[in-house]
């Protein structure tokens, strides 16, 4: 019998994968503020059966389409992680090859790779016609029927601990006494059965929780399990509630609609929805934000839409245009959200044949060229705005950011002047009249004070010559200070 751990060790364990990606949450702060404390008393909470979850955050989202969200409180996802990494060793197990959605090593990409194989294999690598059935659960989460649920569970839990705790959260009501983040009237636009608000006792999971995520894989492995095992079918798999079906008799996959369809209202209490595919394959498959062929993948014009709509939006807070003269604006804190977006859509396109597709949105926002450099042989994107590591002298941070903007003339902040570290005289130099320094220490040739900035900035400009300007991080103790770019001029024409 498989127990469930209620070390220490275990719980700070489930904490650090628990903080991955919330470290930054005002939550998490709190309890990593006192993390020892925290956890010696959710460990004691556990086994004296104390523990109760505390209130959930309640918020909306409007992309894809509007849907609350209930998360809960950071000390109880820990809890989540800890009784979803005990109920993965018990269904890991069980769950069929096929399911992709929520498990390690599985996820989109693999489910996309899967449904190529099996078009290749039903077609014999495209020798025959082949049809596909793509179903998906009418508002699955909040149809979810927790008597079932608790009893699918249940019935495999040997330990006592892990069945009451698999209660408490099966059963537990996230709606109550929750606390409502943003707008709230928003609630009053979603259908009533399509809220945890407005759903009977007993029904509906909360989206945003890992375990929600488990136990919805769970609740539908019977599914799974009767579609390979009762109908035979080799050629199906599923994400979430999301699955397709694929054979070369399309009688064959109507006939397997009806009978899933009675399986789901008779066992699990679920209706399909009315939106079905059933077509031949060579038309394309929309599956998980792809366009499936045989042959190759296409990226659905809706996730280009939201990343245009994404790209509109970055590009208002960090461009702006005045008298003739383009200002980008080098905000750390929102360059950083907008690579963590760029990268997160490559990674997506990726997969798909969308060379020209993303060569033509590097285009069509040029901003973006300003703070990232494309690698085209790796696929990644490079930061043009904060300069590496380890450069131990102020002229290495010169040379750098040179080879970044090597077009541009750079006034380069060191302390109250701004200086040049170039060979030669450069022609700006001359522009601004500048003379050549008798001697610096740090190498600088040329230089003029701080405040002469925006004098000298409209001289260069009328030339015609772009200006990043380079300005010493504020707040920097000991040691050589920090140097980011801050805006970028240019004229608008170029």
């Amino acid at each position: 019998m498989i127990a469930l751990d209620l070390s220490l060790e275990n719980l700070y364990r489930q904490y650090h994968r628990c903080r991955r990606n919330k470290r930054n949450t005002l939550n998490a702060l709190r309890f990593e503020a006192e993390q020892e404390k925290n956890l010696i008393a959710l460990r004691e909470a556990l086994i004296d059966r104390s523990y109760q979850p505390r209130r959930s955050v309640c918020f909306f989202t409007t992309r894809p389409k509007l849907r609350e969200i209930l998360a809960a409180d950071f000390r109880d996802r820990v809890v989540h992680h800890l009784l979803v990494d005990y109920l993965e060793q018990i269904w890991e197990p069980i769950f069929i090859h096929d399911s992709y959605a929520c498990r390690n090593g599985k996820g989109v990409h693999r489910a996309v790779a899967r449904l190529r194989q099996f078009i290749r294999r039903a077609s014999a690598n495209g020798a025959r016609p082949v049809w596909y059935l793509q179903l998906d659960i009418r508002n699955y989460f909040m149809s979810i029927d927790r008597n079932i649920l608790f009893a699918m569970l249940a019935a495999r839990l040997k330990d006592d601990t892990a069945r009451w705790l698999t209660r408490l959260l099966v059963y537990h009501d996230v709606t109550a006494n929750c606390h409502f983040r943003g707008r709230r009237d928003l609630l009053e636009r979603i259908p009533p059965h399509k809220t945890l608000f407005g759903v009977g006792p007993d029904k509906g999971l909360a989206i945003g929780n890992l375990n929600s995520q488990f136990f919805a894989n769970v609740y539908l492995n019977r599914l799974d399990t009767f579609v390979k095992h009762r109908l035979k079918c080799h050629h199906y798999l599923r994400y979430c509630d999301d699955f397709v079906l694929v054979s070369h008799e399309r009688g064959q996959l109507l006939e397997w609609r009806a009978r899933i369809e009675a399986h789901l209202h008779d066992e699990l209490k679920l209706a399909l929805n009315s939106r079905e595919r059933l077509a031949p394959v060579s038309s394309g498959i929309d599956f998980l934000g792809y366009i499936v062929r045989r042959d190759y993948l296409l990226v659905r014009r809706r996730v280009v839409a939201h990343l245009d709509a994404k790209l509109q939006a970055f590009e208002a807070q960090l461009v702006r245009s005045a008298g003739g003269v383009r200002c980008y604006c080098v905000d750390e804190a929102v360059l950083d959200r907008l690579g963590a977006t760029l990268s997160s859509y490559l990674g997506h396109f990726r997969l798909a044949n969308t060379w020209k597709l993303w060569s033509s949105m590097w285009r069509r926002y040029g901003f973006l060229a300003q703070y990232f450099a494309f690698d085209a042989r790796q696929r990644k994107l490079i930061g043009k705005y904060r300069p590496p590591k380890g450069l131990q002298r102020v002229r290495d941070q010169y040379r750098h950011f040179r080879w970044r903007f090597p077009d541009d003339v750079l006034f380069f902040q060191v302390g109250r002047f701004m200086e040049c570290y170039e060979l030669g005289t450069p022609a700006w130099a001359q522009w601004l009249g500048l003379k050549r320094m008798r001697w610096n220490r740090r190498g600088a040739r040329y230089g003029f004070p701080v405040r002469q900035t925006g004098e000298h900035l409209r001289t260069v400009l009328e030339r015609g010559v772009a200006v990043t300007v380079i300005r010493e991080h504020p707040g920097q103790g000991t040691g050589i200070r920090l140097r980011v770019p801050v805006w970028r001029y240019a004229l608008a024409s170029s």
